[in-house]
């Protein structure tokens, strides 16, 4: 009863706080709140504390992050270094991550144009969108991923993750002459007017735990922030475990990937030796080279999965410090010196399972590109190989 209270307090407080659009258009409707942790702006303008979020608004933040709370109920955390903009029926990250959970009626989700539509009353999810890709990884309900055209792209439950990759813009066809618009053209609703579609990449990786969505309101008193920043080490831990976890897994999907290439070799030396013991033979040895390529198929799509589950390991490594960067926060507000002590030696603990985590993701990613490279010598070999029966056959 006292959280709901608090919660329903800091509602009312952000709705009647009067802050000066940033933009130059005129202030928008009051939407809900903003509450920064380290250096977060509005527009141009940076945010000290507790400040009502209007129609329109930008939000961007530096070293903290930003809790957007609408009125509705949907709440958005918007991690380091990430850029989004808001209005009562969109709500559009342009740079970084974000995670939202959503509530009835509440506005539709997006990176750049790649809209995320919630389905049912209540989702939950993690987005990232970097260099024209973005990652959706679900932790509640389910959600459909949809490109500007309107094309479903994904429908994707509670522990499943997508990534998604932005197509390169065609080339412009030479425009006619037009005539003067008789009635001006309406203005588009976010994306930034672009065109460009999405793709489905290649590959499905599964998240297990995530970053979730921080408290609406904090206890003002040190007991309720100690607790909370409790709550919220415990859920750092289990995510950097399941990262490393995820990590462990896919080095040894790796290794099982090295022993099926060292396979595909020397099963290469024993065609090598059939070819030369068995000039005559070269139909039956043309059908082992494709049985061969067949085989080699099956490692480079092997590889390809691998690639992708480290991507959606990365993305889960980035979702992870952003939260690190929470607690980090919630300890600077201070409290208690026994608590905030003891808060400090879980945080240590935690960077550092986070950087054996990392760790792993870099070995991981080393052993994908010595695959890789195994590979291309494997293909060069067959090519070789072909080149031998060709010399075979009749002219």
């Amino acid at each position: 009863m006292v959280l709901m209270f608090r919660q329903l307090l800091a509602i009312a407080l952000c709705v009647t706080l009067i802050r000066p659009p940033v933009s130059a258009s005129p202030a928008g409707a009051v939407l809900g709140s903003v509450t920064p942790r380290g250096v977060v702006s509005v527009g141009d303008v940076r945010v000290p504390g507790l400040s009502a979020l209007f129609a329109g608004d930008q939000v961007s933040t530096a070293s903290g992050s930003a809790l957007i709370q609408y009125q509705d109920g949907a709440k958005v955390v918007l991690g380091v270094q990430s850029q989004a903009s808001f209005s009562p029926s969109r709500v559009e990250l342009q740079k970084g991550h974000m995670s939202f959970s959503t509530a009835a009626g509440g506005p539709e989700f997006a990176a750049s144009t790649l809209r995320i539509e919630p389905v049912g009353p209540k989702s939950a999810a993690n987005v990232t969108y970097l260099n024209h890709k973005a990652t959706v990884a679900v932790t509640e309900g389910s959600l459909r991923v949809v490109d500007p055209s309107g094309v479903q792209l994904a429908s994707l439950r509670a522990g499943e993750a997508r990534l998604f990759e932005e197509a390169p813009a065609a080339e412009p066809a030479p425009a006619a002459p037009a005539a003067p618009p008789a009635v001006p053209a309406a203005p588009q609703i976010g994306g930034g007017g672009s065109s460009r579609l999405w793709l489905l990449a290649l590959g499905v990786g599964v998240v297990g735990t995530s970053l979730g969505i921080a408290g609406l309101v904090r206890a003002s008193d040190a007991d309720d922030r100690a607790n909370d920043a409790n709550a919220s080490a415990n859920l750092a831990r289990s995510e950097a475990e399941a990262a490393r976890a995820l990590a462990a897994s896919l080095q040894s999907q790796l290794a099982a990937s090295q022993s099926q290439a060292t396979a595909l070799a020397a099963q290469i030396a024993t065609l090598q030796t059939q070819l030369s013991a068995a000039q005559a033979s070269s139909a039956q040895q043309q059908q082992q080279i494709a049985a061969l390529q067949t085989q080699l198929t099956a490692a480079q799509a092997q590889v390809t999965n691998a690639q992708s589950q480290l991507a959606s390991a990365q993305a889960q490594i980035a979702g992870l410090s952003s939260q690190i960067a929470e607690l980090e926060a919630e300890i600077e507000a201070g409290g208690d010196q026994a608590q905030i002590d003891a808060l400090e030696a879980q945080l240590n603990a935690l960077e550092a399972q986070l950087d054996a985590a990392q760790a792993d993701a870099q070995q991981a990613q080393d052993a994908v590109s010595d695959l890789t490279d195994l590979v291309q010598d494997l293909q060069d070999e067959i090519a070789d190989l072909e080149q031998q029966i060709q010399d075979l056959s009749p002219v």
